[in-house]
């Protein structure tokens, strides 16, 4: 796989197999990253303080949301917003997002509580068609289907949504 160049505006973060770590990304206690997994405060507080999920830097419009279409449906975001060009790096350089991986990760039973996936439901199923949707703003919510933080977009404050590049077939 050829090297992803990394922005200026990520080369603060560390990096993981050339890759930027996301700053939600979750920490083990050895010190080691492990990519899918997001940290619970973070995420509380980047929804909160309107923190790029990405850099870890503040944020104001345009926001820019990475969701599958059972999300979009509701306009509801289990993750945080990206800048524009923090969004351009993760298409890239996330496998989910770029549709090189084709199946999410199976992961340990205890892991659930740390991901956007708290029920578990998506674990080892194939890859869904994920889209960028870019806001003038949104909501933080309690979604009682997930019983995590998340984002709510109203209509009005949708701009634009393009799909990204479906998964590979596995």
């Amino acid at each position: 796989m050829p090297e992803i160049p990394i922005p200026v505006t990520l080369r603060h973060r560390p990096t993981v197999g050339g890759l930027v770590v996301p700053w939600i990304t979750m920490q083990m206690p050895d010190g080691r990253h492990r990519f899918g997994a997001i940290d619970a405060e973070r995420l509380l507080v980047a929804l909160t303080d309107r923190i790029c999920q990405i850099c870890g830097n503040t944020m104001s419009p345009p926001f820019v949301f990475a969701m599958r279409d059972v999300d979009l449906s509701r306009l509801i975001s289990p993750e945080p917003a990206m800048h524009p060009e923090c969004a351009r790096y993760s298409v890239t350089a996330c496998p989910m997002l770029a549709g090189t991986m084709t199946r999410y990760r199976t992961q340990p039973p205890d892991a659930h509580a740390s991901t956007s996936d708290p029920a578990g439901v998506r674990s080892g199923h194939a890859a869904q068609v994920w889209r960028l949707l870019w806001t003038s703003g949104y909501r933080r919510i309690w979604d009682h289907r997930t019983h995590t933080p998340a984002a709510q977009i109203l209509i009005a404050q949708l701009h634009r949504v393009q799909q990204i590049k479906p998964p590979t077939i596995d």
